[in-house]
């Protein structure tokens, strides 16, 4: 059952990070293209995109603060799955 938590935990973590990268690659294209359009663009249409960026980075904030907390957990279950697995296994004797 730990085990299956953990796959599921490692599958939510790179969901997580896939999405993390997925906001990322959008906020830089929004930071290119207000760069690039800045002097073509109305203020009202600047200002949409900055409210569209300053959204983009606190959800990339707080992806990031769900990864480490995903990463947390994980750290955590794998430690206890080890402790489980040596638990279970049977020693071996000395020599």
């Amino acid at each position: 059952m730990l085990l299956e938590q953990n796959a599921a935990l490692q599958r939510t973590l790179h969901e997580v990070q896939n999405e993390l990268r997925t906001l990322r690659a959008h906020d830089l294209g929004a930071r290119l293209r207000d760069v690039l359009n800045t002097r073509s663009l109305r203020d009202t249409e600047i200002e949409e995109l900055r409210e569209q960026r300053d959204a983009a980075l606190a959800a990339g904030r707080q992806a990031e603060t769900a990864m480490q907390a995903l990463r947390n957990v994980n750290q955590r279950l794998m430690i206890e799955n080890s402790r489980l697995i040596a638990a279970a296994a049977p020693e071996l004797p000395g020599p």
